[in-house]
């Protein structure tokens, strides 16, 4: 075996390793976390998922690192973006606290959408919301989109989003059997939907050696940097930032600033109601 084709595989069985110690521990049972090892992709996995996790009421869930592990770099991303309301994508976020982290946090005006597939999940974090403290900005919003992750255009238009934030999701799909390929679509949607100069922040435990070559291909040749964010339980965490290149020629009729499915009914303002 190659010295190249080791390192990758190698890389590979530790993110198993992790994702195996997440699953178990957020798990009543080891045949739960079995069964939701080797079926990430399935909306029936997640929903039995978070109607366990949410039995006793609704509570945040993260995989691999709270919001608090990010969140001075986020904000310090949200910094660098055009000024004006800054439009935010969290894809597949579950029950994490990062996008309502931000939206609470932020002291720029910033619209998060946090998409899933999951009903229970998004059922959940509607309740985290309306217990939350106001936004720091007045005029912040948050909106709840059930949608699939590898879908993306039949939610959003082109352009409709300065950041968009993959936590966890991107892993989920590469564990699954047709986990690449549906992978790439994710990653190929997310970019679809940044506006030009905007960037995908991907955050994951898998080493460099084999996210940033498959990175590279689902992305069509953008430039992909890499930073370490930190050791978390003994796991090494990275964040993958591709930044969406500023295209010839725009097509007006697909660069939407609201994007298509942001309904006015879907908002979240500082009242905290869906």
């Amino acid at each position: 075996m190659a010295a190249g084709t080791a390192s990758l595989w190698l890389a590979r069985a530790a993110v198993l390793r992790a994702w195996h110690r997440s699953a178990a521990a957020a798990s009543s049972s080891s045949t739960w976390a079995e069964d939701l090892l080797h079926r990430m992709d399935q909306r029936d996995t997640w929903d039995r998922f978070y109607a366990e996790k949410g039995a006793s009421g609704p509570q945040h869930f993260d995989w691999f690192f709270g919001y608090r592990h990010v969140s001075e770099l986020l904000l310090s991303t949200l910094q660098g973006l055009p000024s004006g309301q800054a439009r935010i994508l969290d894809v597949g976020c579950g029950t994490s606290a990062l996008g309502l982290g931000l939206y609470r946090d932020s002291p720029r005006q910033l619209h998060v959408s946090c998409l899933d597939f999951s009903p229970r999940a998004l059922d959940s974090l509607r309740q985290l919301l309306r217990e939350s403290p106001p936004p720091r900005h007045p005029l912040s919003q948050l909106s709840c989109h059930l949608a699939d992750a590898t879908r993306l255009r039949d939610t959003f238009g082109s352009g409709s989003f300065h950041l968009v934030l993959d936590k966890g999701t991107c892993d989920s799909l590469l564990r699954c059997p047709q986990g690449p390929g549906r992978a790439k679509q994710l990653v190929a949607g997310c970019l679809r939907v940044l506006r030009p100069g905007g960037r995908l922040l991907q955050f994951s435990d898998e080493d460099p050696d084999a996210r940033l070559p498959f990175l590279e291909q689902a992305a069509g040749g953008t430039d992909v940097t890499v930073t370490e964010v930190g050791h978390v339980h003994g796991v090494s965490y990275y964040g993958y930032a591709l930044v969406q290149r500023l295209p010839d020629s725009l097509d007006s009729s697909e660069q939407s600033p609201e994007g298509k499915g942001l309904k006015e009914k879907d908002f979240c303002g500082p009242d905290g109601l869906v």
